[in-house]
């Protein structure tokens, strides 16, 4: 009789120290992204360190869980440092975190300069070890890698292609066929003059860096810096491109002065989507951007068309492509999981994230119509296709250096100074030229 009571005691404790440890993680930001919310036994157990947000209808958060469920070997715990995904503020936060000891397996970087100058200071891994085993070529898998010294250090976890995307009703109202590939810069001058009408102009010229030469970013190896990290002002497309910008808008009449732009400080995207400008070379990021019609409303279809070529340029197809990298942590103790995550995520997460893939084993017209097919009211998917798949893009053999963005002030400066002070282009360009020598020495 009195053993009952004792068994009762035992039966008790024991669901109760099994209740305790079913309650698991709550934290949002650092969660294990599987289908249960739990890590499978047996699994090598990696984290993933982004900007993005902890919350299940994000979209890399939906592609991490399928990776998860995907295979029985790997498990991703989803960590997120930010709760607002901007880039900047989440390298801060990592950056502190890896200097106090904590390592990251695998973490990702809003663009490139982010991920080399990391690896400029050991932060990164090379991956090239694991292609070589692999027995794979990576450039041949991949628009672009994430290079630095002939180190692969990073993959784009997407594509974003420069193009050129123009104004359905505006084109079609000026009696202009869409661009084919080879058109130059000289003939966006010309579209520009003949889409410029009462109430809006032909083209829009943001104040970024790429929008000084255009033609440095998709058509040379780098847009400052030759291969001994010498300043490239001496390219004749500066002085074009410095050229065409000024005769654009003193003689053309057919872009928004700089001065303007400058003072109105416009998102890169607005005016086109207002309907002021007819066509904008940009990063292809602009398609998705056209859904959002909360931000930018329009009623317009965007109809496509490549970037276009120096004129001198004896290659169609050069173009610029970008996005943001993954990279794994140099002290990761499970490289050889991170490796497989990050692969996996350049090849599968488009399907749950709706971006251009750097990725060439994909179908690009059944892409397109797949992520699109809803909205061919806003996108031409037929001209989407042809632009972004084409066979005869290319993109140079490219370098990057850490310190990149300091270069790209620089020419933002010296182009400030060259449109609003009514300099010579061979004046900025000396001013230049010295800035960026100076940068690269310190940089030695």
């Amino acid at each position: 009789m009195k053993k009952t009571p004792l068994l009762l005691i035992c039966l008790f404790l024991v669901l109760a120290v099994a209740a305790c440890g079913s309650k698991g993680n709550n934290n949002p930001s650092e969660a294990s992204a599987s289908g249960s919310g739990g890590q499978a036994a047996g699994k090598e157990k990696i984290k993933f360190y982004t900007f993005k947000v902890s919350k299940p209808d994000e979209p890399i958060y939906k592609a991490v869980q399928a990776y998860n469920e995907s295979q029985d070997k790997v498990e991703v715990e989803y960590v997120s440092l930010v709760q607002n995904s901007n880039s900047t503020d989440f390298m801060k936060k990592l950056d502190i975190m890896i200097s106090s000891g904590e390592v990251a397996d695998v973490f990702m970087t809003g663009n490139e300069e982010e991920l080399l100058e990391r690896a400029s200071r050991g932060v990164v891994e090379p991956l090239n070890s694991f292609f070589e085993q692999e027995k794979v070529n990576p450039e041949e898998e991949y628009n672009k890698v994430i290079k630095l010294d002939d180190q692969i250090y990073g993959l784009l976890s997407s594509s974003t292609q420069w193009l050129t995307v123009f104004n359905r009703e505006h084109l079609e109202k000026a009696g202009l066929k869409l661009p084919e590939m080879g058109w130059t810069w000289d003939d966006f001058r010309d579209y520009a003059k003949k889409l410029t009408a009462d109430g809006h102009y032909g083209t829009y010229f943001h104040t970024w860096g790429e929008y000084a030469n255009i033609i440095a970013y998709t058509e040379r190896p780098n847009p400052q810096l030759d291969a001994n990290l010498n300043p490239i002002f001496d390219d004749p497309s500066f002085k074009y491109f410095f050229e065409l910008r000024r005769a654009m808008e003193k003689e053309d009449k057919s872009v928004e002065p700089y001065s303007d732009v400058l003072a109105s400080n416009y998102h890169v995207l607005q005016q086109f989507f207002a309907g002021n400008a007819s066509m904008l070379a940009v990063p292809s990021y602009v398609v998705r951007a056209g859904l959002n019609q909360e931000k930018f409303p329009h009623d317009f279809q965007m109809v496509f068309a490549p970037v276009p070529r120096s004129v001198d340029s004896q290659e169609i197809g050069m173009t610029s492509i970008g996005g943001g990298g993954l990279a794994i942590g140099a002290k990761s103790k499970h490289k050889e999981a991170a490796f497989d995550f990050v692969k996996w995520m350049t090849k599968e997460s488009y399907k749950y994230t709706h971006e251009i893939p750097t990725y060439k084993g994909v179908d690009g017209a059944v892409l397109i119509n797949d992520f699109f097919k809803e909205n061919t009211d806003l996108i031409d998917t037929e001209s989407l296709t042809k632009t972004l798949f084409d066979p005869r893009i290319k993109v140079a053999n490219t370098f990057s250096v850490p310190y990149g963005s300091e270069l790209k002030t620089i020419v933002e400066n010296g182009f400030s100074n060259y449109m609003l002070n009514n300099l010579s282009f061979d004046e900025v360009k000396t001013t230049m030229t010295n800035e960026v020598k100076k940068v690269v020495e310190a940089n030695k």
